[in-house]
């Protein structure tokens, strides 16, 4: 971890879990001042051990200080759907409702988002997506997040048996995903060169050594062995036995917020189901992982 301080350990955070088995939300902390050793230690451990954390009452960060805050977790990456970005700040994009497209038009939002990890087309996609609360709508617009790790464990032994070890072909958008895709994301993908990435299916957390089922649906081309299709209602089915309740969270925003997902052990979507005349705005900043395996 970067950003480390001379300062003394930070006595008014708290840290108080949402749920057993996920989320938790951090309070008394403020990422603009300087966070020393420790502290950082027990928000990196928070995060891994609860899959996701909110640290709440950040409405005053800057970019510079929100990308400060985000390296203390790891070295930061940039984003894959580079059409918006904060200005001057090339590894933050902005996840906002409101954009236009190329041609001029509304930019689809992801109504059609699903539950997934970030950037499986890539070699080392991120350990986290975090994600910081610009604009929030009225009610609504929560990202959900599924602690995929204690899912997998829940799973039953056949099942757990023939998942691990399958192997997943990942591109930009997956051919079985191509109708529904965003005109400029298919436009990169014909135009891209790049053979598919091979991950696993069930993957092994580098820190914690547990194991857990991770995977973006709308990437992946298919499960090596079967068809695209085949892979799409495969891992649909999969989504609905895993996304049980008691593993997953929805995170209803504040402003100021800033949430992190530990993207080695979970999945997560957004939720469309909000006033689309009011602004939802979210800055988002990923740190880089390490090869799954």
């Amino acid at each position: 971890m970067s950003g480390v301080t001379e300062h003394g350990p930070i006595d008014t955070m708290k840290i108080t879990k949402v749920k057993e088995h996920i989320g938790a939300i951090v309070t008394g902390i403020d990422l603009a001042e300087p966070i020393d050793t420790a502290t950082q230690k027990k928000l990196y451990d928070a995060a891994v051990d609860n899959v996701v954390l909110v640290i709440r009452g950040q409405e005053h960060l800057s970019p510079a200080q929100l990308q400060a805050a985000a390296e203390m977790f790891g070295e930061l990456m940039e984003d894959q759907n580079r059409l918006y970005l904060v200005d001057g700040f090339p590894l933050i994009s902005v996840l906002d409702n409101f954009h236009i497209d190329s041609k001029g038009q509304p930019a689809k939002t992801g109504k059609n988002a699903t539950w997934h990890t970030d950037h499986t087309n890539q070699e080392l996609p991120p350990k986290f997506t975090m994600l910081y609360a610009v604009a929030v709508p009225d009610k609504g617009g929560a990202t959900s997040v599924c602690n995929s790790r204690a899912a997998y464990e829940w799973l039953p032994d056949g099942l757990k048996q023939r998942i691990t070890g399958m192997k997943t072909e990942n591109t930009l958008i997956g051919s079985a995903r191509f109708k529904i895709a965003n005109p400029d994301i298919l436009k990169a993908q014909l135009e891209s060169k790049k053979p598919a990435t091979i991950q696993p299916l069930v993957r092994t957390h580098p820190e914690t050594g547990t194991k857990a089922v991770w995977f973006h649906k709308s990437k992946t081309e298919k499960i090596i062995g079967m068809t695209p299709d085949e892979t799409q209602n495969f891992l649909q089915d999969l989504t609905d036995r895993i996304t049980q309740p008691q593993f997953c969270y929805a995170h209803e925003y504040q402003k100021g917020d800033l949430l992190i997902i530990d993207d080695r052990a979970s999945l997560h979507k957004t939720g469309h189901d909000f006033d689309h005349s009011q602004l939802r705005r979210l800055y988002r900043v990923l740190v880089r992982g390490d090869r799954p395996y």
